[in-house]
């Protein structure tokens, strides 16, 4: 039966790949190899009035079918210059701007010039006349300092949203993470008619939107005037007239094998001044959603593709049943908002509880010294049951670069947990040594209310002379209050020395309550009068937290003889602990600027922070150890060198150098803890001679961002070198049961070096793109500890690679090909001990759309784990998917879903802990079938 399964799957998949590749051969039978090194470059101009015409849109299009292939602004002096166009064949050059006559002129590039020069083109002026004007669509304007791309210049399918759209226009990148690109440089907002859409991702706008509803996309940027090298590039998509009113959303409920099911829905509201958004879901499928936000990202018109974030997840532990629901409401008061001028209400309610069924199998080997290891094997077994409530209020209000915002939130969950272990210790002759036992059940109520709050005022606009620039003040309070009750039964047994052997049957309750409250004070833009003659710039800032805890816990143990509980007077115990923590800070800065008009920028700065950190902690107790008494002070200067250089049209070059400094201090439970001596593989003690410990690090950034209209490449690769002193450390010690100490102590010599890169590459073709992307990330560190007495060092080397491609040819086929290396090596001198590892994963996912309405998807991850010492693990998850559309609109789906099809998927732990390293697998999801019915509903503008 799983050999014809998998075959009829195999057979549908080669029938699949066929028929793509019928409609690539016919799409291309024809296609001729072009060269595409051609250049035409010219001037525009107003001979009338006399003078250059700049911000005409300028396109190019192939003459003979007027297919679209470049567009752009004539600059400040009306010269325009195109490149990569194609060589012999002939082409049409379309000039468009408000207030002259549309103009047309056809050329071909020759060989081998591959070069043409049209010289000074005349532009007519046009008066404008409403009765007698021809109407022409260019595909590109700019508004002022805002380029348009005009969505009716695309020509495409009556049911393509805006995503569609945007991936027709060059200058413009939609990544397989969900990033967009605008000549390069990555989009970080996006909004609709000005305003935030349901959350503001992208990927909602984008794939509900219909291209239809569609008038104008406009990218601009916005600048941070306090560091004019961090400019944000935006995106706003302007609806067309009476299609700011309407509703999206989706209705969809599948059943399958193992009794495996899913249902999940969301509507949404919208009109010019109001959103709304209600949701639900309910599964047991391992589809978990955290927000409102999350389950409308992955419910959007455009479904899933190669996109697989909100398939069952094969990697979480164990397998959940979770129910959802939830609400998001925006109301804007202003009807047409912009960047400087927004007052909203925001209020959200989520609402989720699930069940986790968990179990593990792990090995852990610690080594103790160059001729002894410990091996500990545990098997656990845990059902934990949550429910979740979150609620949610936000107003923001900003006018005139002034702005207040404020948001307060409230987080309720209870739930009850079951966890059973069983532990095993061997030595390095596999001899078992001891054994541990536990049976752990309880329940738990947490409560978090949070008050974040924020006013920019600036000075400016005063009259009154003042040396300060403005006036930033954020406030945040955090108020929790955890209650925690749970009774506890443990085994211990020792194998060598029985007389040790013990014995646990503890109730514990613990409440925990926290006021934790942090408020930072800006005076930017500081003018002293001196200094400012020199160019340079200063501000102040202080941060002040303010933390309070109490932490009660009352402790009862078994009286086997009386059977009955008796009050543990050691561990139950009253402890308050208050922190405060102030770091003032002097921020001195110098920019040097160098630009030509629509040529290059270039902008260097310098700053300097001298910071002074005081800190102070007082703990009060019903132990009297735990009556303590430190002050901190440091003084932790920052600085920075960053640099940037756009060269208009080319290329933006960033670099940022820094040194930091951080001090961190131990806690009271590092400080003085309360021993529980239950806990025999991990008691812990504390040291009140602990000082802070000292972190000093160089970080170093470079980036290149590619402005051309396609075909980009951009990349960037950075570092971090850090050194602590008075690190805080373990001090451990090990019996040959391995009951295990941990001692906490201050140690010099720790070190890291992490390096990180990253390439991101389009090609764009005549039907499709391919994308490249590698990603990397390599860490060394040198840790300075205490095994048993003897101080040394264990090194670590810690890798990440990954390279991924993603080709997409018209509407028809998409497909992801990625390939992930991680590599672990762990290395202790003072004990002669290599220990090494990797995981590799190659993933292949593909989207084929055999008409408009038919679809196969299909996603493989072949997985490989490698250890010392241990045997390889090599496992495949496959994962395939029939889709069909229907109704006039695409908006009914039929869905048919196999996954894990091979039946190999394992949760694989393969990964070095400090002195040793640790293998085993944990409870996942396997395979099932599923079928699923959804309906999406669509309507933008009113019904008419």
């Amino acid at each position: 039966m799983i050999k014809l399964r998998c075959m009829a799957i195999f057979f549908l998949m080669a029938l699949s790949c066929n028929s793509a590749y019928s409609q690539l051969k016919n799409t291309n039978k024809q296609t001729v190899p072009v060269n595409n090194n051609g250049a035409v470059k010219g001037i525009l101009r107003d001979t009338v009035n006399n003078y250059t015409l700049k911000s005409a849109s300028v396109s190019i299009y192939k003459a003979v079918d007027s297919t679209l292939i470049s567009y752009q602004s004539s600059n400040n002096y009306g010269g325009f210059n195109f490149i990569n166009l194609p060589v012999g064949v002939q082409l049409r050059l379309d000039i468009s701007h408000l207030g002259h006559a549309f103009t047309q002129r056809k050329f071909t590039i020759l060989s081998p010039k591959n070069s043409v020069d049209l010289g000074t083109i005349i532009i007519k002026p046009e008066d404008i006349n409403l009765d007698e004007v021809k109407v022409t669509v260019p595909p590109i304007t700019m508004n002022g300092d805002t380029l348009e791309f005009n969505a009716a210049a695309f020509k495409l399918d009556s049911n393509a949203r805006v995503e569609d759209l945007l991936k027709k226009i060059p200058d413009i990148t939609i990544w397989d993470d969900g990033t967009m690109t605008v000549n390069g440089r990555e989009v970080k907002n996006i909004r609709v008619n000005g305003q935030t859409f349901f959350g503001g991702d992208l990927r909602i706008a984008l794939q509900n939107i219909p291209k239809n509803a569609l008038e104008k996309v406009q990218v601009y940027k916005t600048i941070n005037k306090e560091n004019p090298l961090d400019s944000t590039l935006n995106v706003n998509l302007k609806l067309k007239k009476g299609k700011d009113i309407g509703h999206f959303g989706k209705i969809g409920v599948g059943y399958g094998s193992r009794e495996r099911y899913e249902s999940d829905a969301n509507i949404n509201f919208f009109n010019p001044k109001m959103k709304l958004a209600i949701v639900g879901a309910s599964n047991n499928i391992n589809k978990n959603a955290s927000s409102v936000l999350d389950l409308l990202l992955n419910s959007t018109f455009k479904g899933t593709g190669t996109n697989i974030d909100y398939q069952s997840n094969f990697r979480a532990l164990g397998i959940t049943r979770g129910n959802a629901t939830g609400f998001n409401y925006d109301y804007n008061f202003r009807g047409k908002p912009d960047n400087f001028n927004q007052k909203t209400l925001s209020v959200d309610y989520f609402l989720q509880n699930k069940t986790t069924d968990n179990s593990s199998d792990i090995k852990s080997t610690t080594i103790i010294n160059s001729d002894n290891s410990i091996i500990n094997t545990n098997n656990t077994s845990q059902i934990n049951k949550s429910t979740n409530q979150n609620f949610g209020l936000s107003y923001q209000w900003s006018e005139n670069n002034k702005s207040f915002y404020i948001k307060p939130s409230f987080t309720r969950e209870y739930g009850e947990s079951n966890n059973n272990s069983q532990q095993r210790s061997t030595n390095a002759l596999s001899e078992l040594i001891s054994a541990n036992n536990l049976t752990n059940t309880g329940n738990f109520v947490r409560n978090n209310f949070n008050l974040n709050t924020s006013i920019k005022y600036p000075l400016d606009n005063i009259k009154a002379k003042t040396i300060f620039g403005g006036l930033n003040v954020d406030y945040k309070l955090g108020v929790i209050d955890n209650q925690t009750n749970y009774l506890s039964l443990i085994e211990f047994i020792s194998y060598s020395t029985p007389s040790e052997n013990k014995n646990y049957n503890r109730k514990t309750a613990k409440n925990l309550e926290t006021i934790d409250q942090v408020i930072v004070a800006d005076l930017p833009g500081i003018g002293i009068p001196f200094l400012q003659k020199l160019g340079i710039s200063t501000s102040l800032s202080n941060q002040l937290k303010i933390r309070n805890d109490k932490d009660n816990s009352v402790v009862n143990d078994l009286n086997s003889a009386t059977n009955t509980y008796e009050n543990n007077s050691y561990l139950s115990n009253q402890l308050r602990t208050n922190n405060l923590d102030e770091l003032a800070e002097l921020k001195i800065s110098k920019s040097f600027n160098r630009s030509l008009t629509n040529r290059f920028s270039k902008s260097l700065i310098i700053s300097f922070s001298p910071k002074q950190q005081f800190r102070t902690q007082r703990s009060n107790s019903n132990k009297s150890f735990q009556n303590t008494n430190s002050n901190y002070t440091q003084f932790i200067p920052d600085a920075s060198i960053g640099y940037s250089n756009n060269q208009y049209g080319e290329s933006i070059n960033r670099m940022n150098l820094s040194f930091n400094t951080m001090m961190s201090i131990p806690t009271i439970y590092q400080l003085a803890p309360l021993v529980d001596s239950s806990n025999v593989y991990s008691i812990v003690k504390g040291n009140l001679n602990l000082k802070q410990a000292i972190s000093r690090s160089i970080n170093f950034n470079f980036s290149h961002d590619d402005q051309k209209n396609k075909n980009t490449l951009n990349y960037g690769f950075g570092g971090r070198l850090e050194k602590i002193d008075n690190n805080i450390v373990d001090s451990l010690s090990i019996d040959n049961q391995n009951r295990r100490t941990i001692y906490f102590i201050n140690a010099d010599g720790f070190k890291s070096l992490s390096l990180n890169g990253n390439i991101r590459k389009v090609q764009k073709f005549k039907n499709g793109e391919l994308q490249a992307t590698v990603r990397t990330n390599i860490s060394t560190a040198k840790y300075p500890s205490y095994i048993n007495g003897v101080y040394l060092f264990y090194k670590n080397f810690n890798s990440n690679t990954t390279l991924e491609l993603n080709f997409s040819y018209k509407t028809y086929l998409a497909i992801n090909l990625s390939q992930s290396l991680n590599t672990y090596l762990s290395k202790q001198e003072s004990f002669n001990s290599i220990y090494s590892g990797n995981g590799k994963t190659t993933a292949f996912a593909s989207s084929l759309n055999l008409t408009k309405r038919f679809t196969i998807n299909s996603n493989l991850n072949f997985n490989s784990n490698t250890t010392t010492n241990s045997k390889n693990i090599n496992y495949t998850i496959w994962n395939a998917s029939a889709v069909y559309r229907m109704l006039k609109g695409n908006n009914a789906e039929i869905k048919f879903s196999a996954l894990d099809i091979l039946h190999q998927n394992t949760s694989i732990i393969n990964e070095n802990i400090g002195n040793g390293f640790r293998v085993g697998s944990q409870k996942v999801l396997q395979q099932y079938f599923m079928f699923t019915l959804s309906y999406y509903p669509n309507q933008f503008g009113k019904s008419k």
